[in-house]
This record gives C-alpha cells, sequence and structure tokens, in this order.
C-alpha cells in the first residue's frame, strides 16, 4: 500500500472541565471517514470507556462526545499530520505534532495517557520535551491487540483514570427543573427523542446485567420449580384448557411458555404506560431483543393509540420491529416445513431467539400472571415521574400487584426512573407501589428518591446522565446569582414588613409538632393511623437508612 499524507481535521474534545487527556495517534481511515476518534466498529476504545462507568455503549457522535466532557475526559491525537500506510502506526513517517497548548490553557489537566504504544513514542518525541508534561501509555484497543480482552481493557483504563477523576457529581433536582432541563437540552440539539433512545438502552443496561446474574444464580431444581409455578398459573377464562394463549392483541399469539428451550434466553417482562415513562420501556424491549433475550411487553394500549410524543414514535419503531421479526420467524418456518418432514417449531421456540419481542395489548390479571411468572426480571415503565396521588387506577394497581407478587417469588424488578406508586417529588407511597430491586433515574437524582426510607421502594438508584447538563446548570447558578445581585441593589419594598412577619409565624409555631398530613418526610411508622405503612410487610424498624433490602 502507497503511503499518503494525512492532515488531522477532527477537532479535540475537551473544555474547561477536563482533568485527564487521552491521546492516539491519528485517526484511521475509518475515523476519518465517520468525522470522529475511534470510528473502526471493531475498535473497543468506547465500549472501554463506558464499561468502567457502567454506561451503555454510546453510538452517536454526540453521545460519544458527551460522555467524555461528562466525565471530564479530554480526547485529542498526538499528530497534525504525517504520512502513513492506511491505518499502520509502524508505517508513519514525517511525523508534525498537536499544539497541545490550546487544551492545557483551558483546562486543569492532571494526566496525559496515549492510548497505544506508538502513540506514547511519538508523544515523548515530538510533544513532552518542550511541553513539559510526561504521559503514560495504556494499552491499545485496536482489534489488532487481540492479546487484550476486553476484560482487561476495562481494568488497566479504569485503574488508570478512575483515580483522577474521582466520583462524578450526583444531582438532585425538582421535578420541575428536570422538565426544564429536558427543554434546554433539546434545544441544544439532543432532541426528546433521543434522550429517549438514551433513556431506554441505560434501563436495558440494568435489566440485562440483572437476568446475567439472576442466571448465573440459578441451579436446576430453582429453574424447574419457576417452571412449575408457571404451568399451575392456568388462566380461569380459558376453557380448552391450552394454557399457551396470552393475548388476542398480540404480535405472537402463543404465551410465553417456560420450556427448556427459552430458559437458554434470559426473559424479561415489560410493563409500559402510555406516557414517556412507558416509552423508555418500549425503547428498553428492542435493545433487550438485540441482546438476545426473550422480551414479552405488556401495554394497555397499542402504538397507534399512544398520544405522548417521544413514546409514540419509539413504540410504533419497536412494533416494527417485533412484527418484522414475527414475519422472518414464520418464513423461516414454512422453508423449514419445506425442505424437511420434522413437526414445526412452537411459538416458544420461536420467541426464545434474539429479536424476539412478543407485544400484549390489556392481557387480563391471569394472562398476566402467567407472563410475569415466566420472567427472570420485571421491568417497570408504567408510571414515572409525572404520578402523584394516594392510589393508583386501573389496571395499573393489578400490574403493580402482581409484580409485587413476583418479587416475593424470586423474579428481579427493574424501575424505569421512579417506582410506579412512588411520588418522584415528595418519596410518598401509594397505595399500591412497586417495590424495585433497580431504579434507573434519568438525567438526575430526584427529591422523592433520596428520602430516608425510599430505598425500600426503589432498592439501588442508578442515575443514566443522558446528556453533558453542567454547562446548563452553571448557567442557571450564574442566571440566578445575577438576578439576586440585581434584586439587592434596587431593594425589596417592605421586606422588612415581611421579615417581621415571618418572625411572628416563627414565634407562634414555637413547641408545635408539624401536622403529619403536611409533613412529607414523616417516619413511616407515624403513618399506621391513615394506612400508609411503606413497611406494611414486616415490622417496624427504628433505623432511618438501610444497607440491605427490608424487604427480602
Amino acid at each position: 500500500m502507497d503511503a499518503t499524507t494525512v492532515t488531522h481535521e477532527i477537532q479535540p474534545v475537551f473544555d474547561s472541565r477536563s482533568r485527564v487527556l487521552l491521546l492516539g495517534t491519528m485517526p484511521s481511515p475509518a475515523s476519518r471517514e465517520q468525522g470522529f476518534y475511534y470510528g473502526h466498529p471493531q475498535n473497543r476504545f468506547w465500549r472501554v470507556i463506558a464499561a468502567i462507568f457502567d454506561e451503555p455503549a454510546p453510538r452517536a457522535i454526540e453521545e460519544k462526545r458527551d460522555m467524555l466532557l461528562r466525565h471530564h475526559i479530554a480526547l485529542w491525537d498526538v499528530l497534525a499530520s504525517c504520512e502513513i500506510e492506511g491505518a499502520s502506526d509502524a508505517s508513519i513517517r514525517d511525523a508534525q505534532p498537536n499544539d497541545l497548548a490550546r487544551i492545557f490553557d483551558a483546562a486543569d489537566i492532571r494526566a496525559v495517557f496515549a492510548t497505544g504504544t506508538k502513540a506514547g513514542e511519538l508523544y515523548r518525541k515530538l510533544i513532552e520535551p518542550t511541553l513539559g508534561v510526561p504521559c503514560t501509555t495504556l494499552p491499545s484497543t485496536s482489534p489488532a491487540n487481540a492479546k487484550m480482552k476486553l476484560a482487561d481493557l476495562v481494568d488497566a483504563y479504569g485503574k488508570a483514570l478512575l483515580p483522577l477523576l474521582g466520583e462524578t457529581e450526583k444531582h438532585v433536582l425538582p421535578i420541575a427543573d428536570v422538565v426544564k432541563l429536558e427543554k434546554e437540552i433539546a434545544k441544544s440539539g439532543t432532541s426528546l427523542s433521543t434522550l429517549m433512545e438514551r433513556a431506554g438502552r441505560a434501563l436495558a443496561k440494568v435489566a440485562f446485567d440483572e437476568a446475567q446474574a439472576t442466571a448465573s444464580q440459578h441451579d436446576p431444581n430453582n429453574a424447574t420449580q419457576r417452571q412449575a409455578d408457571a404451568i399451575s398459573h392456568t388462566p380461569h377464562d380459558n376453557q380448552n384448557g391450552n394454557t399457551d394463549r396470552i393475548s388476542s392483541n398480540s404480535h405472537t399469539a402463543e404465551a410465553s411458555d417456560p420450556s427448556d428451550e427459552n430458559r437458554a434466553a434470559p426473559r424479561i417482562a415489560i410493563l409500559c404506560g402510555s406516557g414517556n415513562n412507558g416509552g423508555d420501556g418500549w425503547v428498553a424491549a428492542r435493545e433487550l431483543a438485540r441482546a438476545g433475550c426473550a422480551v414479552d411487553l405488556v401495554t394497555k394500549r397499542p402504538a397507534r393509540e399512544i398520544s405522548t410524543e417521544p413514546a409514540h414514535e419509539q413504540a410504533l419503531l419497536t412494533e416494527a420491529i417485533a412484527s418484522e421479526a414475527t414475519d422472518a420467524a414464520r418464513a423461516g418456518l414454512c422453508q423449514t416445513a419445506a425442505s424437511v418432514p420434522i413437526a414445526p417449531q412452537t411459538t416458544a421456540t420461536q420467541h426464545a431467539k434474539p429479536r424476539a419481542i412478543a407485544i400484549h395489548v390489556s392481557p387480563s390479571c391471569d394472562e398476566l400472571a402467567c407472563l410475569l411468572t415466566a420472567a427472570d426480571v420485571i421491568v417497570d415503565a408504567i408510571l414515572g415521574t409525572g404520578f402523584s396521588g394516594d392510589s393508583v387506577l386501573a389496571p395499573y394497581d393489578a400490574w403493580i400487584r402482581l409484580a409485587n407478587e413476583q418479587r416475593s417469588r424470586g423474579a428481579r424488578i427493574v424501575a424505569a426512573d421512579v417506582p410506579s406508586g412512588l411520588s418522584a417529588q415528595t418519596g410518598k407511597a401509594a397505595e399500591p407501589c412497586l417495590k424495585a430491586h433497580e431504579t434507573v433515574t434519568m438525567i438526575a437524582s430526584k427529591p422523592g428518591l433520596e428520602t430516608p426510607y425510599a430505598f425500600a421502594f426503589c432498592g439501588t438508584v442508578h442515575v443514566a446522565p443522558l446528556a453533558y447538563i453542567e454547562p446548563i446548570l452553571e448557567s442557571w447558578k450564574q442566571r440566578e446569582t445575577t438576578d439576586n445581585t440585581s434584586a439587592e441593589n434596587n431593594g425589596l419594598i417592605g421586606s422588612s414588613v415581611a421579615t417581621d412577619a415571618n418572625a411572628a409565624l416563627e414565634a407562634a409555631g414555637a413547641g408545635k409538632q408539624p401536622s403529619p398530613k403536611h409533613d412529607a418526610f414523616r417516619r413511616a411508622e407515624t403513618e399506621d393511623d391513615d394506612g400508609y405503612d411503606p413497611y406494611s410487610d414486616r415490622p417496624p424498624t427504628p433505623e432511618p437508612l438501610f444497607q440491605a433490602d427490608p424487604w427480602n
């Protein structure tokens, strides 16, 4: 292959918050064509960075840039230009370095890392003598470095980067601010539909991890018992004795019968409401199917009748994928039947294959119980952060009770944004309220998830960041500071009167206990008199915080 002169035309990724700098050698032909770093599909760079922060691997360029900036990582290459044969670093000649001063002038860079041996050699030769900053060489994420497995790369990069980056700042925002933030993100170019796709992928990742952990813990006796439980859940309204049929309005007509074939694939049941919380569930369904899971999606309305956007858009897309997979499976069965005279496969066997999604519209309680009993993991995407009140309306109240019942039998539950029935703003639980093992909350945590007894419903809370929000939050603070300064300079009419009135109210209320009905963060044990008690299925305990799941 002839050498060609290549000039670096991809802009570096950094801002004033960047703390470490990662440097490659020169963008490969695939990266230059894509217009961003590590663009070869076999390169493991983005999977490694995502893994050390326990996030789904980013796909779009903007998502990759966001992930780097959120974690204060700057990214560029050592060389500004060179002669090179294809993507072969060994063939590099006439190398000219990039001017890294623009990054060091803007950010407090604490360490520099080269993502491969050649990048390290060129940095030490061309840049370190003038910049005076040493460089640590990390193993290459290129597929050519086949001796390094993904787990080894994650370990090496994690040990190098995490001590320097520290913990990511945790934001707790009121629901109104989260809505405002979503609008600001959309204005900056990341649409609400894109945010929903990212949310669904984050939800799918946690659900898939739960399914994998569950599969590794299950022994044959446990699996056999789960199958027996599922088979014993015969729908009462089925007069012909056939327990295979789940919903007359389903893309796969037969039920998800837990056969030996199906046990090979993790089984996920996703409960979707008709709002945008449900939209996260529709996205998660296709992501989990792509990962090889057998997915049952339960919805009150078919995709075409969902009016909320972007949930409607995402539901239609998932429905189309489910239909295509079903049609392909049927076509495969026809070809097999024509060529080999054997009995046709059952739909349950089809369902266990990758990309299989069964959509169940308004199943009866018996039908839903059968579905949930067969599930290893149940995903709650029913109500979301918009819920408030003392009770959950039908049919979602029954869905929540059935999911909680299966939790007691060993199923794992993952909630999207907030467990259904729990107020994300106050932390008060309605009747019924879902009890999750894991909660994936979007963009930032919410006040209701931070209350002392929230763990009883939320389990472990994971924040799916979705976008780079620090600049927006910083602009809000600056605007608030400016407004406060302006108000102080202008003076506040009647401020002394307001101060005197507040002092009088405080004096009048001295020594009085707050009304339980108006104290959103009261201890749960004081709620027995009006029927609200998150600890209703176990004796009250004095500790306000939990290190283990109190429901098990």
